[in-house]
């Protein structure tokens, strides 16, 4: 698997881009996605991309960790050519499923997975 992005919890979209343009960040078009209770934006500097991910309300998986850290990076991305293939064989060395597999608005319909390992924390895994 190859990194895709990491993830940034932020509390305003718009603002963390204006901080991150800064950086020399380039930046797509924010989305909101209303399944996953977010608006995200992808960024991109150097090869380097970035997603900021911002509730859409308290009840945001976002929210709980945006209080208690505030923002931060909270999760990498990777890109998968098989992703039930990925997901089994990870499954095998105990990661869990944290949120099962589903299309994803801001990956055009593509599939997502959110796993989690004690050792690691939350990661994605994006269907190429």
């Amino acid at each position: 698997m190859k990194i895709d992005h990491i993830g940034y919890a932020v509390k305003d979209v718009d603002k963390a881009k204006i901080a991150m343009e800064a950086l020399g960040f380039l930046f797509e078009p924010t989305i909101v996605d209303e399944d996953r209770n977010v608006s995200l934006a992808f960024g991109e500097l150097d090869g380097y991309r970035v997603e900021l991910v911002a509730p859409l309300s308290e009840d945001s998986p976002v929210s709980s960790l945006l209080s208690k850290l505030g923002p931060t990076p909270y999760h990498l991305c990777y890109a998968s050519d098989n992703l039930e293939a990925e997901v089994a064989n990870l499954a095998n060395k105990r990661f869990k499923v944290a949120i099962p597999p589903t299309p994803a608005v801001a990956f055009g319909g593509k599939k997502v997975v959110f796993m989690y390992s004690l050792a690691m924390g939350l990661f994605e895994i994006v269907q190429r």
